[in-house]
């Protein structure tokens, strides 16, 4: 295998076949059979469809190899780890991260053509095969609608592009007939015995391992983590006999869809069953550090195992060792070189062990300890971006972006959505933030930098991030509030107490009035902006840059609330500081001129606003260049400015101009989409082609519904002018029917 990688320039991701796939014996049928159906014509897509442990990413991997030897997928075969991958951000990130894209550009397009270059670049007229393993994790959080939806994209970028997804659910296409969909059973009771037969030689007799390969429903993982136990002593036959005793499923289903989903699930069950029985058996050693390592949702290594079991860097060679010994025991999988994965099945069982099992102080360490890992994690990417090493921290946001969702899910205490990733230790609650952690982790830096936020995509402004960002508000607040006896010895030597904490709850205010901003609700962060305006004057000075930074956003929340002449001068007032302390030029200074423009466009003043438009735009592209999404906002903003001043066929291109980035760069369902749809749209209607308006303001305001939500006023402002628009065209029944 690696030297038909080697001997190809096109690309091949595909993993390493585990080194126990050749035991199960009995799937080489199925490979062939699923190999050659890829290679009839006209063949594009194909699901493997089973329960979790029988073995679909081993024979979905196993069949791509297959393919790539023998040249039929030449132009390339993208492996596609969706675990954890719960919205249609994480699925794009993890598809441009195979793909070899960097994170600041994140949209679909910019993907869909990178895969069509490959495609063309081809010269033996083969296939690239994207192979999407565990796709149940993104068709969990909509029913299926956005899988569905970026499938049918995939296939529609070239005719050579051929896909192959395993999940445990059906998965369809959004427009294209039905996938060719190869359920796959567990092994057969021959294969199974013989597979424990060789797990478990010396030990077993034939009769024996037939009696545990059919208790475990031959599917491979029970039979693995079963066999590995009775090898260890930690079972005995007469365990796993008993636990099967009078177990006993009925299937009744209308219909052989139905048959397949409640025999799935049986599977489910027992594999379940067995994977709580051998993990309750292992050592007392061996088992704390599986409790300890199931908080990552994503791949860990010894290193990353070595922060959550709260060992030094000494003693992460014997965190290796324990993994290696986990591993033997199949309890974590392979998944590279250095670094192992739990079946999700494992990890489960696992966490309820943590939960039930687990002294309340180790319970505790575990969460805070991951919580402190997941920080980390992206502190170290935000340096990689502010390096601009955007494609080293692609890779890494792919690998361990569930590991930061976790997090989030854990401080909040709720999944965002159903499917999502729960909390760590559900009975416990949501989990603290101690001042330690956010100091340890430069917490407060990382989430206050929003350009970071939008490069790696589907943290911002997730359910999850909003409830933090309330949460690091309530605990820097803590940290701040002086003691009575503080403030008496603070007020006797003139000091001021704590003034590191005050800063860390300044700057947590405006990273909740920054988030309460984007999803409208102005007059609770103008609040808070307030707050921080004040406490950055008493600790830095008026003239200083932290308190222009929150004069900004004051006075963005009183311009959100129609409040634009309270705004103006505090535009005016942060933008002097700006200029003075970080240049013209400055992206943060950029941001103060366009919103100063902006309030100048409301009230008229467009000539001067104009110049300010054209000034930044001119900055972005030098220090950005013309395909980054703040200078197509830059050139969306200018084209407003154009059309109040009567330029529509200026204003006109440039929307579209800032369309085709924005599709490029954020994708097309973005919230500055949204935004420039508007724009466009009253331009075209006021050109007179009001069909072509309507068709644009549809378009807004879907995109508003999926990146905006109902209670956004601009979701609401787009709405109102589409209902106008349809009433002017004599259709007021469809205009009094339409909602968000």
């Amino acid at each position: 295998m690696e030297e038909a990688s080697e001997s190809s320039s096109a690309p091949c991701q595909l993993p390493t076949l585990d080194t126990t796939y050749e035991q199960y014996g009995g799937r080489d049928p199925e490979a062939k059979e699923v190999a050659q159906w890829f290679q009839k014509p006209g063949s594009r897509v194909a699901a493997m469809v089973a329960a979790g442990g029988v073995g679909k990413t081993c024979l979905a991997v196993d069949v791509a190899w297959r393919l790539w030897r023998c040249k039929h997928v030449s132009a390339g075969a993208l492996y596609v780890d969706c675990r954890g991958a719960f919205s249609r951000d994480a699925l794009v990130m993890r598809l441009r991260a195979a793909a070899g894209l960097s994170g600041e550009h994140g949209g679909m397009e910019a993907l869909l053509t990178s895969l069509a270059k490959l495609c063309a670049a081809d010269r033996l007229g083969g296939s690239l095969l994207v192979l999407i393993d565990n796709a149940e994790d993104p068709a969990a959080a909509d029913g299926g609608t956005t899988l569905s939806e970026v499938l049918a994209q995939l296939l529609m970028a070239s005719a050579k592009i051929q896909v192959l997804v395993t999940a445990r659910v059906d998965i369809a296409v959004q427009n294209m007939p039905q996938p060719y969909t190869y359920r796959i059973q567990p092994l057969t009771p021959g294969v199974a015995a013989a597979l424990v037969e060789q797990l478990a030689r010396g030990v077993l007799t034939g009769q024996e391992a037939r009696v545990v390969a059919e208790a475990c429903g031959c599917v491979p993982l029970a039979v693995r983590l079963v066999s590995e136990a009775l090898v260890a002593g930690r079972l005995t036959l007469e365990d796993v006999q008993e636990a099967t005793a009078g177990r006993s499923v009925t299937v009744v289903a209308t219909d052989a869809g139905d048959t397949a989903s409640m025999e799935r699930k049986q599977e489910q069950d027992t594999t379940v069953l067995f994977v709580e029985m051998v993990l309750r058996s292992l050592p007392a050693a061996i088992k704390k550090v599986a409790m300890q390592v199931c908080a990552f949702t994503g791949v860990l290594t010894a290193s990353s195992a070595a922060v959550v079991m709260g060992v030094g860097g000494s003693s992460e060679h014997e965190v290796r060792a324990q993994l290696a010994s986990l591993h033997r025991l199949s309890v974590v999988l392979q998944h590279g070189d250095d670094s192992f994965m739990m079946h999700s099945h494992v990890r489960d069982v696992a966490r309820k062990l943590l939960a039930e099992e687990a002294p309340p102080a180790l319970r505790t360490a575990v969460r805070e300890r991951f919580a402190r890992y997941a920080t980390s994690l992206l502190s170290r990417w935000q340096q990689l971006h502010e390096a601009k090493a955007l494609k080293v921290m692609t890779a890494e946001v792919a690998a361990h972006w569930s590991d930061v969702e976790q997090f989030l899910a854990d401080v909040a205490g709720a999944a965002a959505a159903a499917g999502g990733n729960r909390p760590l230790l559900s009975d416990c609650g949501a989990l603290s933030l101690s001042p330690q952690l956010l100091q340890d982790t430069a917490l407060l830096a990382t989430l206050g930098n929003s350009d970071f936020l939008y490069a790696i995509g589907n943290a911002w402004m997730s359910p999850q991030y909003l409830m933090l960002t309330q949460k690091l508000v309530d605990v820097t607040a803590a940290a701040a509030a002086p003691t009575a006896a503080m403030a008496a010895a603070a007020a006797a030597a003139a000091v001021t107490p704590d003034c590191d904490c005050q800063l860390s709850y300044a700057a947590a205010l405006l990273i909740r009035c920054e988030a309460l901003i984007y999803t409208g609700e102005y007059e609770e962060s103008e609040s808070l902006a307030a707050q921080a305006v004040e406490l950055y004057e008493h600790l830095r000075g008026r003239d200083s840059v932290e308190c222009a930074g929150a004069l900004h956003l004051r006075a963005s929340c009183l311009q959100g609330q129609g409040r634009g002449e309270e705004a103006l001068p505090l535009y005016r007032e942060a933008l002097a500081v700006r200029q003075e302390a970080l240049g013209a030029t400055h992206r943060r200074t950029t941001a103060t001129i366009t919103h100063l423009a902006m309030q100048l466009s409301y009230e008229g003043q467009h000539a001067e606003a104009e110049g300010l438009y054209r000034q930044v735009l001119e900055a972005h592209q030098r220090n950005l260049g013309a395909s980054h999404n703040l200078t197509a906002q830059a050139v969306s903003n200018l084209a407003g400015c154009l059309h109040e001043l009567g330029k529509l066929v200026e204003a006109e291109a440039l929307y579209r101009r800032a369309l085709d980035v924005y599709n490029d760069t954020v994708g097309p369902r973005h919230r500055q989409v949204a935004f420039t749809l508007v724009g466009l749209a009253a331009v075209v209607r006021e050109g007179g082609d009001l069909e072509a308006a309507e068709e644009l303001y549809r378009r807004a305001l879907d995109v508003c519904r999926a990146a905006l939500g109902p209670r956004h006023p601009h979701a609401q402002m787009t709405l109102g002018v589409l209902k106008d628009l349809l009433r002017e065209r004599g259709k007021g029944e469809e205009a009094e029917a339409l909602e968000l």
